[in-house]
């Protein structure tokens, strides 16, 4: 008999489980969303479009991921200050990643090419990561709270919104006390056993906690919310759709709640049932609903994959090579932590 160096083995989820309930939702809002599909009318929509502002859409569109490089990049100076153009690179090989691979790969993966080619640790990058992720949430909050001053919204969105609101904002009131109360956070945990596995996330947080960064990033998130209404905004005027700015920023908070579980690639089908609901609580016909959302994501998405696709080719590395690579990676990390955290380890015969 001898002691094993791998932690002590829990039951867990099949690794096949989650991608395949992301590909059932994904599945079943598609067939949801383009039941009945107007076909000859998407035909009419796409010959009548005016292309100068479809071109326009997508300028704006691919603006928002260089306003999201640029917060990830000042949020991250207390740790190493990775260059703009890393950090921009590492955004769309994630958006890629996101496009081809399920569950939202791409999160990790933009993690690790930051890390693997900069000074900045996996761990910090991750963190960084989740607390963009908090800001996004805050922001969502706080568009939906003005857009309802103008656009009438369903009963039940109000009460998604409102579970969606509370979460974000205990997270951030965590994340805040974990900042102002640091002393405190650390007795709290270390006074617990299921703590201790949180002792490292805390001591990144305060790498990342100067305030001036922090309050920076907050407001380039404006920066970067402002585009994607603007170039959603744009899209709609080149369909003839009038929608009002509000009207938009109401689209992208429903799409934005729909997404935030891990499903397909691209969010594919949870993409489309989240347009085509947010358009019909705005009175339109439930088949201009149907081909908005269609052209809303293909001309939105391909743009961002081509654009990913060429971030990738400059790696040097297929994606499914980063993406293994990330991977491993973070599985190391994770026994790493367990090792730290004291766990119990299995005896092997």
């Amino acid at each position: 008999m001898h002691t094993a160096d791998a932690p002590l083995m829990r039951k867990k989820f099949p690794k096949w489980l989650v991608p395949a309930l992301g590909y059932a939702i994904a599945a079943v809002s598609l067939v949801w969303a383009l039941s009945r599909f107007p076909y000859a009318q998407l035909g009419d929509h796409l010959r009548t479009m005016d292309w100068l502002l479809v071109a326009v859409a997508v300028v704006l569109e691919i603006l928002v991921y260089f306003a999201d490089a640029w917060r990830w990049m000042v949020l991250l100076r207390p740790a190493g200050e990775p260059s703009y153009g890393l950090c921009l690179q590492s955004v769309f090989v994630g958006l890629f990643a996101n496009d081809v691979l399920p569950a939202r790969a791409g999160e990790l993966l933009r993690c690790f090419l930051l890390s693997w080619e900069s000074e900045v640790p996996l761990s910090l990058a991750l963190t960084s990561d989740v607390i963009l992720r908090i800001m996004d949430g805050l922001w969502i909050v706080l568009l939906y709270v003005v857009v309802t001053l103008q656009v009438g919204t369903h009963v039940l969105v109000a009460r998604v919104m409102w579970g969606f609101g509370t979460g974000v904002v205990a997270i951030a009131a965590v994340l805040l006390w974990v900042l102002f109360w640091r002393l405190s956070a650390n007795r709290f945990l270390r006074g617990r056993s299921w703590g201790a596995r949180f002792v490292s996330l805390l001591e990144e947080i305060h790498r990342l906690g100067r305030w001036r960064e922090l309050g920076l990033a907050m407001a380039i998130g404006g920066l970067y919310w402002f585009l994607q209404v603007l170039a959603v905004w744009v899209l709609a005027r080149a369909d003839a759709f009038d929608f009002g700015f509000a009207a938009v920023a109401f689209l992208l908070v429903v799409k934005s709640v729909y997404t935030v579980v891990p499903s397909a690639p691209a969010n594919l089908g949870v993409y489309q049932a989240a347009m085509v609901s947010a358009l019909l609580l705005l009175l339109v016909e439930k088949q201009n609903a149907q081909i908005f959302a269609e052209i809303m994501f293909w001309i939105l998405s391909l743009p961002l994959a081509a654009a990913g696709a060429i971030a990738v080719g400059f790696t040097g590395y297929d994606i499914n090579e980063l993406h293994e690579r990330a991977r491993l990676h973070a599985e190391e990390r994770k026994l790493k932590q367990a090792e730290a955290a004291g766990q119990p380890r299995i005896q092997a015969p």
